[in-house]
């Protein structure tokens, strides 16, 4: 039973529950007015009744959060990059605004309120929670409205379990998610990638290219590839190429969270008090492991980019360290992603007249006009584990090299 109270100018229902242990337990709950307390006392006795009560918790957005994360990183096996951009959402762009609110006391209008807010925040505002100093130009730079869908998506997953842990009765947000503008995403013809690679004189940063145009490998799956990936003999003489690993950098607190069994190998540090670790690890999903085909021209290039690297193990004599990689620094240590993605910074700066596109965009590009171009000079001539666009585009790049 439930009973009312009037304590001076309010009223307070006074109720006794078991908590999770089976203890009895005496609260108290305020309001302004008798109706709002007549309306809590029926709710509270209608839910004991039923076996549906809510135990009270003081449990806040922030405590939950950080307990449910850890937990759902090691259930699903995340990779260190979903959970350092989840650590990094709940960090930067939930906790600094409604991180102290009880759960319990969470309702949709302080969500939406959220998203209002962050749609008015800097990029950067927070870094590890931390709330930076921003110059002029960076508060100019809004976070985009992908960043706040992303963080409803996380919301309506977490509080999915905050009921399941029976936290809360219900999912406390907004009946319509956050819109996204989404942006065309750039792309090159095959032209414009034909006309870039003749550009690139960056060996590694060529080769790496040339994979991504005709393959559509992702940046991680490049450096991933070992020597051993290689079979110039298979498919008739053609030969192949195996993808089963990705090369990936990750904050070493992420790499605690998460199943040793998705780590091939972390590779030494090069800086003593690094924070993050450069690993190789299982691809993105299962369907990730594939056999590509090579074409001629990556053929030769190929060929030759392993003549490289014995002739570098050569000069290098005993300050070669052979990490085993297929993309090495001529002193045979892994060409990490970062350094791939500074040296394509740096070819687009110096060749401005061709459209600005991240290197994650030249798998995009190869794979769109694989789609458009499935008929006609285009025809696949890879079945499914290869792009014809590309294929064309460097048959067509090896007749400009002759």
């Amino acid at each position: 039973m439930a009973y009312i109270t009037k304590r001076g100018s309010s009223y307070s229902v006074r109720y006794t529950y078991q908590d999770e242990h089976g203890k009895s337990c005496d609260k108290w709950e305020s309001f302004p007015t008798k109706e709002e307390a007549v309306k809590r006392q029926k709710q509270i006795e209608h839910e004991l009744a039923t076996g549906n009560f809510l135990i009270p918790s003081t449990v806040t957005v922030a405590e939950f959060l950080m307990d449910w994360l850890p937990k759902q990183c090691s259930k699903h096996k995340w990779a260190p990059k979903t959970y350092q951009s989840n650590l990094a959402l709940i960090q930067n762009l939930i906790i600094p605004y409604i991180g102290e609110m009880q759960m319990q006391k969470l309702r949709p209008y302080h969500i939406e309120a959220l998203y209002d807010t962050l749609s008015k925040t800097p990029c950067g505002q927070y870094v590890k929670g931390i709330k930076q100093d921003l110059t002029k130009k960076q508060k100019k730079r809004l976070l985009s409205s992908t960043s706040i869908h992303e963080v409803h998506t996380l919301l309506k997953t977490a509080f999915s379990y905050a009921v399941e842990w029976d936290l809360i009765h219900k999912i406390p947000l907004p009946r319509d998610a956050p819109k996204v503008n989404i942006e065309e995403r750039t792309i090159w013809d095959e032209k414009t990638m034909l006309a870039a690679l003749q550009t690139i004189k960056n060996p590694a940063l060529h080769l790496a290219v040339h994979m991504s145009m005709i393959l559509s490998l992702r940046e991680g799956e490049i450096l991933g590839l070992q020597p051993s990936d290689l079979d110039f003999d298979a498919a008739d003489g053609r030969g192949t190429i195996s993808v089963s690993k990705t090369m990936q950098r990750a904050n070493k607190d992420a790499l605690e969270k998460l199943d040793p069994k998705q780590v091939y190998y972390t590779f030494p540090d090069r800086r003593e008090g690094s924070k993050s670790s450069l690993i190789l690890k299982k691809p993105k999903t299962k369907k990730s492991n594939r056999i590509l085909y090579m074409t001629k021209p990556l053929k030769e290039e190929l060929q030759a980019w392993l003549e490289k690297l014995k002739q570098d193990e050569q000069n290098a004599s005993e300050k070669y360290s052979n990490c085993g990689q297929l993309f090495r620094l001529p002193d045979g240590l892994p060409i990490a992603p970062e350094l791939l993605t500074k040296w394509c910074r740096l070819w687009r700066a110096e060749h401005p007249k061709f459209e600005q596109i991240v290197f994650h965009g030249l798998r995009h590009s190869s794979a769109t006009y694989q789609l458009l171009q499935s008929d006609g000079d285009f025809k696949s001539v890879q079945g499914n584990t290869g792009h014809a666009t590309a294929a064309v585009l460097m048959d067509t790049y090896a007749h400009t090299q002759d």
